[in-house]
């Protein structure tokens, strides 16, 4: 940094514009190199080590070298223990000698490395000599860290200038590390340093360097500040889930990363510990809308079309790659928690500890008690517990006879109602720690999971073919859009897909379908209406063949008796892989929050689907939300996830504590069940799986438990009838729903039913 500085001080005739003359200029670079080194020598990270302002003047250019020395001398003065300080000052004046004495000699760029860290092993040696064998454990091993760190960090400074974004990515990390050390009260500027990198990562550059700022950021908060893991864990989460769900679109991106710090808050060991992640939070969210977008631009430089034919097999790898991270994440996080956890094998003595602290420490006869009657003394206070489970507090009057001794039987008492609401707070907190921790590793390893199967997805995608590629963007050439992306490819089973990118474009309708009966004369292949999205400044059109299958739904449904809202939730749709989706959920209870619960796991699961995701990871990313919602209060939802493969027939029925299906072929019904329990009810997902094939004409049916109120027996007869009667679905739907309701009389409950109907393609 300082090198280029200097060149700029030499070359660049702007800066007389801002400051007049040479000298002021070089006053000025020569101040930043002393408040570079104050700042960095006054960085402390966990255990006590202090290598960045030693490191700072280790590579330093000559230039700046007693400017960036003396800032580190005061602030390890002013900021570092003073035998830790004592020794870096040392290690210091031998950096600055030895890269004095040798600046003007070949092949010595280490030598001030060597100097330092020699330094500080001979101080510490000196140190054990005169201390008459007594070795400081803590501060040897301080000692060494320093010396081990500031050499890495120095040939790290060097090898990765602050130009590159590897380089600006650690002096990133360093200046969160350091500027650690300024916190005060709910402030934390290390924190909002963190945030607004890993924001401006997710507006501008790509998830891969998204996730390698706020990690490396994150590992550099915790590293300075231990007790903040749990909030740079969830600046990291809002950061990644940003730049995975809205990259580059800066208000979307801060709602996500609100609602990642929000989610990272329910990990807080306290309330207070809340303020400080959204204190950081709120600065870094400000500072990163507040960075004009060229600015970032040339941080993040905009990548290089693709190679069409590596497009689809490097993005299997990359998303590869971040699945393997987040279940690697997973396990650290668990990993690190259990071992700062508070210890699991607290017992009844917490309370009886904390009597003999308050009470019994100061007292007169405590000799008495605890030495001549000490297992008279423990037999009386283990006897307090069953009345302090059963009552939560004692009196005078429910002391045993072994406590009739005691000089302040009311002191006593105190103390043990204190001691126990202080012992059943600690286990009610490690209770909700290890709750939220389970459920964060949780949604980890099923988003990892999900990125394993979307990579599997892109690796299969197929073979181009180039020659009707050419011919589809020779089609839209001649309608005046030029393609910025086209490619045609045929999957495993034989399908065609054509994408095109263009310019951002409005079509109508019949333009749609005009363009769908040109791509279908191009790749002779009957195709079906293209999904068209609409992406920043492009337009993208998916075109895919036409299913052999059509998919028809009916749904209906009733309110519970007294109720205004339904606790169920239904969504039906064909996606763009050629799939029919049909998901039924059932808030727990009826009401309100009933359908607060089941509209959440439907909209949650269907924008899962949506985006690619299989059932059962969708699932699990449900379970994961509702769970954390029912840490307060008693919720969760039941899952009924019908996915029929419009090409094949094949279909796959997923159950999460769903009430029985029905699958009518020929105008005869049978029953589809499997034992399951619903999401948010336990931490990990209990589901059933169940695949089965369909042909045209066969229905699949979805029913709430209110549709059930009168078994099942009347609801099989009623479906064949509607069958034999060539209902449609819709029909069908109406007609269950209105029996179910008239069935149940005054115990009606939410009754919804969803009819799915397959019909072969026009």
């Amino acid at each position: 940094m300082a090198t280029y500085l200097g060149e700029k001080l030499h070359t660049n005739v702007q800066l007389p514009a801002i400051l007049p003359g040479a000298r002021g200029a070089a006053l000025l670079w020569q101040g930043a190199a002393a408040a570079t080194g104050l700042v960095l020598g006054a960085g402390q990270i966990y255990g006590g080590a202090a290598p960045f302002g030693l490191a700072f003047t280790m590579v330093c250019p000559p230039l700046y070298l007693f400017a960036a020395a003396g800032g580190v001398l005061i602030s390890s003065l002013a900021f570092q223990p003073a035998v830790l300080g004592v020794k870096v000052i040392a290690a210091l004046t031998a950096t600055v000698a030895v890269r004095r004495l040798l600046q003007d000699k070949p092949n010595t760029k280490n030598a001030g490395i060597w100097a330092g860290c020699l330094a500080l092993a001979l101080v510490q040696a000196a140190v054990l000599f005169f201390a008459g064998g007594y070795v400081d454990l803590s501060q040897a091993a301080a000692t060494g860290t320093t010396a081990l760190l500031a050499a890495g960090s120095a040939w790290l400074m060097r090898r990765f200038p602050y130009r590159e974004p590897r380089g600006l990515c650690l002096w990133l990390a360093i200046a969160a590390a350091c500027l650690q050390r300024c916190a005060r009260g709910p402030l934390a500027p290390g924190l909002a340093v963190a945030a607004a990198a890993g924001l401006c990562a997710a507006f501008a550059g790509t998830l891969e360097e998204t996730a390698v700022v706020s990690i490396t950021l994150a590992a550099a908060i915790t590293a300075a500040s231990p007790n903040l893991c749990y909030a740079a864990l969830a600046v990291a989460l809002g950061s990644l889930a940003a730049a995975c769900l809205y990259p580059g679109e800066r208000l979307r991106c801060a709602g996500v990363f609100a609602s990642g710090c929000v989610l990272g808050a329910l990990a807080a060991p306290d309330a207070a510990g809340v303020l400080p992640l959204f204190v950081a939070g709120a600065v870094g969210l400000g500072a990163a809308l507040a960075v004009p977008g060229a600015w970032l631009r040339v941080v993040f430089p905009p990548p290089a079309p693709p190679v069409q034919t590596q497009g689809l097999s490097g993005a299997a790898r990359r998303l590869a790659g971040v699945a393997d991270t987040l279940s690697d994440i997973a396990d650290t996080v668990n990993a690190v928690c259990t071992r700062q956890m508070p210890p699991k094998g607290e017992n009844f003595d917490f309370v009886v500890e904390h009597i003999a602290r308050t009470t019994c420490q100061t007292c007169t006869r405590r000799s008495r008690c605890w030495v001549r009657g000490y297992a008279t003394a423990m037999d009386g206070l283990y006897q307090l517990k069953p009345t302090l489970e059963s009552r939560g507090r004692v009196e005078v009057e429910d002391l045993p006879g072994q406590l009739s001794v005691c000089i302040h039987p009311a002191d006593l008492c105190t103390a043990a109602n204190h001691g126990y609401r202080l012992w059943r707070s600690r286990r009610q907190t490690r209770a909700r720690a290890s709750m939220l921790r389970t459920a964060l590793t949780e949604q980890y390893s099923a988003m990892a999971g999900a990125l394993a199967q979307l990579a599997g997805k892109l690796g299969q995608a197929g073979l181009p073919d180039p020659r009707r590629e050419e011919k589809v963007a020779q089609l839209f050439a001649g309608l005046g859009l030029d393609a910025l992306e086209c490619s045609v490819t045929s999957d495993l089973a034989g399908r065609l897909t054509a994408a095109v990118t263009i310019a951002r474009t409005r079509f109508t309708e019949e333009e749609i379908k005009a363009l769908t009966a040109e791509v279908s004369r191009i790749c002779r292949r009957d195709m079906d209406l293209p999904e068209v999205t609409h992406c920043r400044t492009v337009t993208m059109l998916t075109f895919g063949e036409r299913p052999l299958f059509t998919a028809t739904f009916g749904t209906a449904g009733r309110p519970a008796k007294g109720q205004n809202v339904s606790g169920d939730a239904l969504d039906c749709f064909c996606d763009t892989s050629g799939r029919a989706q049909l998901l039924l959920c059932d808030g727990m209870g009826t009401g309100r929050a009933a359908a607060v619960d089941g509209q959440m796991a439907a909209r949650l699961t269907g924008q899962l689907l949506r985006a690619g995701f299989a059932a059962e990871s969708a699932a699990r990313l449900v379970n994961v939300a509702l769970g954390l919602k029912s840490a307060e209060q008693e919720s969760g939802a039941t899952l009924d996830l019908l996915t029929v493969d419009l090409y094949t027939g094949r279909a796959g029925l997923f159950k999460a504590g769903a009430a029985p299906s029905f699958l009518v072929r020929g105008g005869l019904p049978r029953m589809l069940e499997g034992a399951s329990l619903p999401m948010g009810v336990l931490e990990s997902l209990v589901g059933r799986s169940t695949t089965f094939a369909l042909d045209s004409g066969d229905w699949v049916v979805l029913v709430s438990d209110g549709a059930l109120t009168d078994g099942t027996e009347w609801l099989t007869q009623q479906l064949q009838l509607c069958a034999r009667l060539g209902h449609t679905p819709q029909q069908a739907a109406e007609t269950i729903a209105d029996a179910a309701a008239r069935r149940a009389g005054e115990k009606q409950d939410d009754i919804t039913v969803a009819v799915f109907a397959l019909g072969k393609a026009g």
